[in-house]
């Protein structure tokens, strides 16, 4: 249960006792109401708020017991709407709350300080987390911690709907660039690495200065971004590990690819295939100083025969999430997008804008043949191309038994910007139009890839 929910939850109880006093103090006799709204009788109720605050763990003498005393005795005062809205919160999220980007900065602005008042506060904090549904972190707060958290509440209590275009984060694409952007307040080194490491309570307010300081309109969704991640939500990159598909369907579509790609792909219908969904149950056998093995599933989609193919792939898991996932959109060899999403890489959706590139997957291929495939760019290991040599042609049930047609060898080389050569040899399944990797090559080892199973649907 996340630190704002718990405090919230104490609250409600807390004016709920304070609310129902005032509603059951006796009023003056005869005394017309001026207006059909219900308001509150006054009475004097400070035992009883002092009683409530006293639940919460607080000395109503001492200097925090004093703040909360003022913030249960502004929530159940005459008309007022703290009231109301806190005891009808159902499970409370600052990120699932429409904030506007006002709110939500100023909201930011708050949490800095509940963390940094003191130099015990962000212990608080830390600790809050991690004690599920305890609220003894209140009155372990410093004042000025325990005065912003109340004033973020109040903030997200008496808000009002916003029309900010920026309250869904955009895109998912647009998600999981803003949380790059997020990251890039670490300072990291030439390998990526940051130096020196961030403490937790050192990482939390790097982040929120850096989104304080970020232009609009960047701003607007990195601070809903970094809500969020304050909230214990899931991360764009782990949304998008947990479900790839909703992600492959919304940017992986030839229908949003630049017009000078997209003008030059065959029209839909045009090129009929066997299957609209194929499903690859992959073996990964790494022969390095040991062997090893992962399973993989490849999952492609035919959405319009059209020769495009939109595909995913990921580690096999029996439950829980999966490390990381690899997008794409392919037509002939030529990769039209792609994007190596995890959450620990902050790799770049990369697009594909060389028109070589089609006129590559347009090519008849013949045995002997050099062919040059541009990459989509920014490619996340630096490679701008990858040159292959057609090879001689088999029957495709050589590489899998349930597969027909031929099948075409491919032996390509692709090189890093670091000057690292990595080779790859491939089929390419005629009947299916589509490319499958047989063994991938590099300095680290070899990697042969076997298929264990196929499903068409």
């Amino acid at each position: 249960m996340n630190l704002y929910k718990k405090s919230l939850l104490a609250l409600v109880c807390a004016v709920s006792v304070s609310a129902y006093a005032a509603d059951s103090a006796p009023s003056a006799p005869n005394a017309p109401s001026p207006s059909p709204v219900k308001k509150r009788s006054k009475c004097d109720c400070t035992a009883i708020q002092e009683k409530a605050v006293s639940s919460l763990g607080f000395d109503p003498a001492s200097e925090q017991g004093q703040i909360m005393l003022r913030f249960v005795k502004r929530a159940t005062s005459s008309n007022s709407k703290l009231s109301e809205r806190i005891q009808s919160f159902n499970e409370p999220s600052m990120a699932d709350e429409k904030l506007s980007a006002a709110e939500r900065l100023h909201t930011l602005a708050l949490m800095r300080t509940m963390l940094t008042a003191t130099p015990t506060d962000c212990k608080v904090y830390l600790d809050a987390i991690k004690e599920e549904g305890s609220t003894d972190f209140m009155h372990k707060m410093s004042p000025q911690a325990l005065q912003a958290m109340l004033d973020t509440i109040e903030i997200r209590a008496l808000h009002e709907p916003s029309d900010d275009d920026t309250d869904t984060g955009g895109t998912i694409e647009e998600k999981l660039e803003t949380h790059k952007y997020l990251r890039t307040a670490f300072k990291v080194d030439e390998n990526g690495v940051r130096t020196p490491p961030p403490t937790q309570c050192e990482q939390i307010p790097l982040m929120i200065d850096h989104v304080l300081a970020t232009p609009k309109p960047k701003q607007d969704r990195a601070s809903l971004a970094l809500l969020r991640v304050l909230d214990l939500h899931p991360s764009a990159p782990r949304m998008v590990l947990r479900q790839p598909e909703t992600y492959l369907n919304e940017a992986f579509d030839e229908r949003v690819l630049p017009e000078s790609i997209r003008s030059s792909l065959p029209a839909d219908g045009s090129r009929p295939l066997p299957f609209k969904r194929a499903v690859f149950d992959l073996e990964v056998v790494s022969k390095g100083e040991t062997t090893t093995s992962q399973r993989l599933t490849s999952t492609v989609i035919n959405r319009r025969n059209n020769g495009v193919l939109a595909a995913f792939t990921a580690p096999t898991v029996a439950s829980g999430d999966v490390d990381w996932t690899e997008l794409g959109l392919g037509y002939g060899l030529a990769t039209l997008r792609s994007h190596f999403v995890e959450s620990r890489i902050n790799a770049s959706q990369a697009n594909q804008l060389e028109q070589a590139a089609v006129v590559a997957a347009n090519t008849p291929l013949k045995e002997g043949m050099t062919l040059r495939v541009p990459f989509p760019q920014p490619d996340f290991r630096g490679e701008k191309e990858r040159v292959c040599t057609v090879g001689g042609e088999r029957q495709a049930s050589t590489v899998f038994a349930k597969l027909t047609g031929a099948a075409i060898d491919l032996h390509c080389k692709m090189t890093s910007a670091k000057g690292g050569v990595t080779e790859l040899h491939t089929v390419w399944l005629t009947d299916y139009q589509l490319e499958s990797i047989l063994s991938v090559q590099n300095q680290y080892g070899k990697n042969e890839v076997v298929i264990r199973d196929v499903k068409f649907e």
